[in-house]
């Protein structure tokens, strides 16, 4: 069931998300970093590696990718969209207007939503906040 959240609703949700996305980054490289290492090994090998060769690499990778889910997973709990892992975009739904809208967030802002858009502008699209006749609408 969707969710709309006022700015202070999802302003409450910052500081539980923030370092989240922060993991789910970390996790994101680490997943990058021992795919190109296993990647390499197998070139490496080639047809002369054992079919079980790789099983610990390729475990810890399964692993990193269940952490990530489940990180993923926690975010969608808090009622939050994940738009961009390297950039640590999240939206919120929203009404403005009576419309749905998302309420934008990027990691490094302060805790604090500055910026919506429209569901189909994405980031490019952010206004601030401040620019709506009646911000305490949301």
């Amino acid at each position: 069931m969707k969710r709309y959240f006022t700015v202070e609703e999802a302003n409450r949700q910052l500081p539980i998300i923030e370092p989240l996305l922060i993991s789910l980054q970390n996790i994101k490289q680490e997943i990058a970093t021992k795919n190109g290492e296993l990647k390499a090994s197998k070139a490496a090998l080639g047809q002369a590696a054992a079919p079980d060769a790789f099983f610990t690499e390729e475990a810890e990778i399964e692993f990193l990718l269940m952490q990530a889910h489940n990180l993923i997973a926690k975010v969608h709990e808090l009622g939050a969209e994940i738009k961009n892992v390297d950039l640590g975009l999240i939206d919120f739904y929203t009404l403005v207007d009576g419309e749905e809208a998302y309420l934008c967030w990027k990691l490094g802002e302060p805790h604090q939503i500055l910026y919506w858009h429209g569901l189909d502008e994405g980031f490019i699209g952010r206004k601030t906040i401040s620019l709506l006749d009646d911000p305490s609408e949301f």
